[in-house]
């Protein structure tokens, strides 16, 4: 999971303002990065941003310890009770959702960081980040599946940013979402990132 904010305007671009990117490895816990060693873990990429960017020792896991409501903290800075992303799913007994997450950003009570972003005059991206469908974000590649095939594809190239998967596609290839979590879906989802870098 990726979000990243560029491209100040032209004034602001003079006092050199950083990139932020945040990168998310789902479920990894800190030390298998900042004592790499201790585990033997041959990272030299994550060691370069532990080496050349800003980093935390460990975080305060959000209630629930769950992936929305703590990438949803991520980007807002508050609790799950204030920012109302409660768990991966809604809360749903009657099964009329069937099965739906909190993919939509308009169930966001509070302000977000690319709200602040766009705001500042700044542009942002997206790739695969929880609760982002619809999100204001410049190049937005939200994660949503929902029946786990290759129709998904046509729902996630609905609610991205128009024209993007497309161009994405014939840049670095197919753009491999949803609900795949595999090494392979994360090299590519990684090609489209440096891509929309370096546009």
């Amino acid at each position: 999971m990726l979000f990243f904010c560029d491209g100040l305007p032209a004034a602001a671009q003079e006092k050199n303002a950083p990139l932020l990117v945040v990168i998310s490895v789902d479920g990894l816990r800190p030390d298998y990065v900042t004592a790499a060693d201790a585990h033997g873990a041959r990272i030299p990429h994550l060691r370069k941003f532990l080496h050349d960017g800003s980093y935390a020792q460990g975080v305060t896991g959000v209630i629930p310890t769950v992936t929305y409501p703590s990438h949803t903290t991520l980007m807002t800075g508050v609790w799950p009770a204030k920012h109302g992303i409660l768990a991966n799913q809604t809360f749903d007994p009657l099964q009329k959702n069937h099965e739906g997450w909190y993919w939509y950003a308009e169930d966001i009570r509070v302000p977000t960081l690319w709200d602040a972003a766009s705001a500042a005059g700044r542009t942002t991206a997206s790739i695969q980040w929880p609760v982002t469908v619809g999100a204001k974000i410049t190049w937005n590649i939200p994660e949503i599946w929902r029946a786990g095939t290759s129709e998904d594809a046509k729902l996630l190239r609905v609610v991205s940013t128009p024209g993007l998967l497309a161009e994405g596609k014939a840049a670095v290839g197919e753009y491999r979402g949803g609900i795949d979590a595999t090494p392979e879906s994360d090299e590519v989802r990684g090609k489209y990132a440096v891509w929309i870098l370096g546009e």
